[in-house]
């Protein structure tokens, strides 16, 4: 396997990773600031999901600004970004899923403590936290890889 360009020459990552962002027609590589704030829209999704999950709980009343909550969040995401950092979105997807599944395990989980032996408000806190911990997660590994591919060399990469 060869680096070099017929019509340019040699190639490096940044410019390899531009010409195959152009032949998938995506939009060019997003820089470390979209990957920082692609992370902190995961982690407030994720954190504004615990929340409306326990808010939930308490009112019927609490799913209709939970919802408009968590649309403005994905809005105003989607126009504070150029664009996505490469395998972020997949990254994203599966953190947001996990939040979801949490969702109804906590749910469940809850409703099953109520009727044995009684809520405190730390079963609620922790019923936040674990529906927060996957997008939280996702956040996290999406901010590291932005900050990877700036600069840094990964193990395996020193050739």
């Amino acid at each position: 396997m060869t680096t070099e360009n017929p019509t340019t020459g040699p190639v490096d990552r940044t410019e390899a990773a531009r010409l195959l962002a152009e032949a998938e027609g995506r939009p060019p590589v997003s820089s470390t600031r979209d990957a920082r704030v692609f992370a902190w829209f995961a982690a407030v999704i994720a954190v504004v999901m615990g929340l409306g999950t326990i808010a939930v709980m308490f009112s019927d009343w609490a799913m209709v600004p939970y919802v408009l909550l968590l649309f403005a969040v994905i809005f105003w995401q989607r126009r504070a970004i150029s664009a996505s950092p490469r395998g972020s979105g997949r990254t994203y997807l599966w953190g947001v899923a996990g939040s979801g599944v949490m969702v109804l395990v906590v749910v469940t989980g809850l409703h099953v403590i109520r009727t044995t032996i009684g809520l405190t408000p730390w079963w609620y806190l922790l019923g936040v936290v674990l529906v927060a911990v996957p997008g939280l997660v996702a956040a996290a590994r999406i901010a590291r890889r932005g900050t990877v591919r700036r600069g840094t060399v990964r193990r395996g990469d020193e050739r």
